[in-house]
């Protein structure tokens, strides 16, 4: 009596006739593709075995960008491997043969180790990589006899899976193939049914592409050395100017810059620009270069200057105030650019943000930030008003409060604030609004924030208003 079992190896050729309908098949035994395996694709897969231990620097990310000369699709495969879909770049290129050598060249001038195939699907092409076996191979129909060989190591699978089928005595693709499929699935995840499905081609498999990260880079050279830094701003201003025209082109703008001025001999100078918000006018990147420049000295003459921007970022519209001063109408400076120009002068970290923390002690309910909220900086009446049970909060906060010594005049208080017991450094205070005494005439001074340690007894002194 013949067999029936589901071999992997079959394929649906019964008449309609004769085929099950699909309401009487077992619902937990997956459908059988009821197609010869067929495929409009071309996969070409390079593995680089030694990437993670010999060639730390170089990442996948930037061998993408060498596969992308070859084809528009190219995706990554965690953690050594891509996959690069060819079908099209065949015809270009004359052969699968020329574009295959092509490829495996541009590897070969990066001093990488690699493994490489062809095949019709994502998977196969993969697993023959792995494998090590560098098959060309463009007809879906040879899939299966070219896999019947492979290990089943070059799957990737989880170490369980694999434990498990070489326990059941299958250590091969074909071996597994032949198999039950309804078993199969059965006994294992359904991942291995669908994987076992995409490496004949039977099943489509999209892949993410992977896209670049777009920047604006753009070199010049100088007919002439330059010495003197306040040339160089007249120099570098047509790499502005493009970096300009590059990001109104895109509708994009950018938050950080980096000029790299290349001299005769030595290593070249970096000038690391940043930008108080994105922004892509030529006035405002002009500035910070200009400002950055005025303070720079150099240390031999330039030769050739390199501008960089940063990752691109989409502009948002905001709208205008007819009726505001702040902007860029009369030739006002914006609030950014007094920013980026105050950081050219004094320096990046000089120059600061606030940003407030869920905390109820005052000296930790606050930490230092690079970005500036502007908008709300401009705008006072989006600040939030302190509560009717809360007294003010001074804007001079001191570093440490300081113990005082004179009488104060009391305004209003207390507030008690006790918090942090549970991580060594708790308070317990007592908070008020006080003016110093300054002689025997109990002349008001300066309006302070006092508190009395409930402890110690003793006053201190932690901010002052305005």
């Amino acid at each position: 009596m013949k067999s029936r079992t589901a071999d992997l190896f079959a394929v649906d050729v019964l008449p309609k006739s004769q085929a099950m309908p699909r309401e009487a098949m077992p619902r937990a035994v997956p459908a059988q593709p009821s197609s010869r395996p067929r495929s409009n694709q071309l996969w070409y897969a390079v593995v680089f075995p030694e990437l993670n231990e010999a060639q730390p620097q170089i990442s996948l990310q930037r061998l993408c960008l060498h596969a992308q000369q070859f084809t528009s699709l190219v995706s990554i495969e965690m953690p050594n491997a891509l996959l690069l879909e060819i079908k099209g770049s065949v015809k270009l290129f004359g052969s699968l043969g020329r574009l295959h050598a092509g490829i495996d060249a541009a590897w070969r001038r990066l001093a990488l180790k690699a493994q490489s195939a062809a095949a019709p699907s994502t998977l196969a092409a993969l697993w023959l990589a792995r494998a090590g076996k560098q098959v060309l191979l463009e007809d879906p129909a040879l899939l299966a006899g070219q896999l019947a060989a492979l290990p089943l190591a070059c799957t990737s699978w989880d170490a369980e899976r694999l434990q498990t089928l070489h326990a059941m005595g299958v250590r091969s693709v074909g071996e597994l193939l032949r198999l039950p499929r309804a078993g199969v699935a059965r006994r294992f995840a359904p991942g291995t049914v669908l994987d076992l499905d995409i490496a004949l081609a039977r099943q489509a498999a999209p892949r993410r592409a992977f896209v670049a990260r777009e920047r604006f880079r753009a070199r010049r050279d100088f007919e002439m050395e330059i010495e003197n830094a306040a040339y160089l701003e007249t120099a570098v201003a047509p790499l502005i100017e493009g970096c300009a025209r590059f990001l109104r082109e895109r509708q994009a703008g950018i938050q950080n810059l980096e000029l790299r001025l290349r001299h005769r001999v030595g290593a070249a100078t970096r000038v690391r620009l940043g930008l108080a918000s994105s922004t892509g006018e030529l006035r405002r990147l002009t500035d910070v270069v200009g400002q950055k420049l005025s303070r720079l000295t150099l240390t031999a003459p330039v030769r050739e200057a390199e501008l960089l921007s940063g990752s691109l970022q989409p502009l948002v519209a905001t709208p205008l105030d007819a009726f505001s001063h702040v902007g860029d109408a009369g030739g006002r400076d914006t609030a950014p650019q007094l920013v980026e120009r105050l950081r050219a002068r004094l320096g990046e970290a000089t120059v600061y943000g606030v940003r407030s923390i869920a905390e109820h002690r005052p000296e930790a309910a606050w930490r230092r930030v690079h970005e500036l909220r502007l908008s709300a900086a401009l705008r006072g009446h989006e600040t939030t008003p302190a509560a009717d049970h809360e007294m003010p909060r001074p804007v001079w906060l001191l570093g440490e409060p300081v113990q005082l010594c004179g009488p104060l005049l009391l305004e209003q208080g207390p507030e008690r604030i006790e918090s942090g017991w549970w991580d060594g450094k708790g308070i317990a205070r007592d908070y008020y609004i006080a003016h110093q005494v300054q002689d025997s005439r109990q002349t008001r001074g300066a309006r302070l924030w006092v508190f009395q340690e409930r402890q110690s007894k003793c006053w201190y002194v932690h901010g002052v208003f305005a």
